[in-house]
């Protein structure tokens, strides 16, 4: 629980934030207060550097707005992507108050896998998962969780690289989170090749946090309890078709606001007394995103 005292810091960090972004009319006007909660939390309360991250956050969507803009959780080519993976952010955290969040294929045929398209899908549960979350029960760190089970070469070369750098810089830089561990199951023989197509694009820092296990290991459990996994893994969570169902109906009462673009675009024909000052700050983040 925050205490008053805490609560008073945090309204009043909040309320700077707000005004900042109130100076700054190119940056959507309508960002929650829940949403901009996330943003200082993930800085720890840095104002600053959560002005810096909202920056480079709405200008890396508004420079690939064929991820982060044009998306649609109800569009054939989403549900498509949602009948081959589950892509499940797991209920409660771990004992040290982080969040775990789940990646699998469920349908293995290559042919019915949409790399791009599970990006799009990614961004979009996370979105989603950051309008609805109890702000008194923020996690302090995020841990992915990839099972590679039944991913193949042929997944590899679906492999679209201009979303795969759109990824790894949006994730890496300019992400709400704080990534503790990554952890990758059932790790196939050909990892060589899977870490010769992805290495490139992941930061050294990041690289160190990912954690590679081999079939039917154990070694995951010695960094997250088994109980917080799905029923298929030995856990407590329930079943991975309910969990999924459960953020399938988020999403979809989530639709109207992942697709509005006011909650998303850059106002570049904004005019006001500042905008020169603007125009400066967002071309210099934008500056910082080069991934061309």
């Amino acid at each position: 629980m925050v205490h008053k005292n805490e609560e008073q810091l945090v309204a009043d960090r909040l309320l700077e934030l707000r005004e900042w972004i109130q100076s700054h009319p190119q940056l959507p006007q309508n960002i929650s207060g829940l949403l901009l909660r996330r943003f200082l939390h993930s800085t720890r309360g840095d104002v600053g550097h959560a002005q810096r991250l909202l920056e480079l956050n709405y200008g890396l969507r508004n420079k690939h707005s064929n991820i982060f803009l044009d998306r649609d959780p109800l569009d054939a080519t989403s549900q498509q992507l949602l009948k081959v993976a589950d892509l499940v952010p797991l209920p409660g955290l771990t004992p040290e108050n982080n969040k775990l969040l789940f990646y699998r294929l469920i349908d293995f045929d290559a042919d019915k896998f949409n790399f791009t398209a599970g990006i799009k899908v990614f961004f979009m549960v996370a979105d989603c998962r950051f309008a609805t979350e109890d702000e008194e029960k923020l996690s302090d760190g995020e841990i992915p969780i990839f099972d590679m089970a039944g991913y193949t070469l042929r997944h590899l070369t679906k492999t679209a690289l201009g979303a795969l750098r759109v990824y790894m810089k949006f994730v890496q830089e300019a992400h709400p989170v704080r990534l503790k561990e990554i952890h990758v199951l059932n790790c196939p023989s050909f990892l060589d090749k899977v870490l010769t197509v992805v290495k490139p694009f992941i930061k050294g820092e990041v690289f160190k946090l990912i954690h590679f296990h081999l079939p039917n290991a154990e070694t995951p459990f010695q960094h997250f309890p088994r109980s917080m996994l799905p029923e298929e893994y030995g856990g407590q969570a329930g079943k991975m078709s309910d969990l999924k169902l459960e953020w399938m109906q988020l999403l979809k009462e989530q639709r109207d606001y992942l697709m509005d673009a006011k909650n998303w675009q850059l106002n570049k024909a904004k005019k006001g007394g500042n905008k020169q000052k603007v125009d400066k700050d967002v071309a210099q983040s934008l500056r910082t995103l080069e991934i061309d």
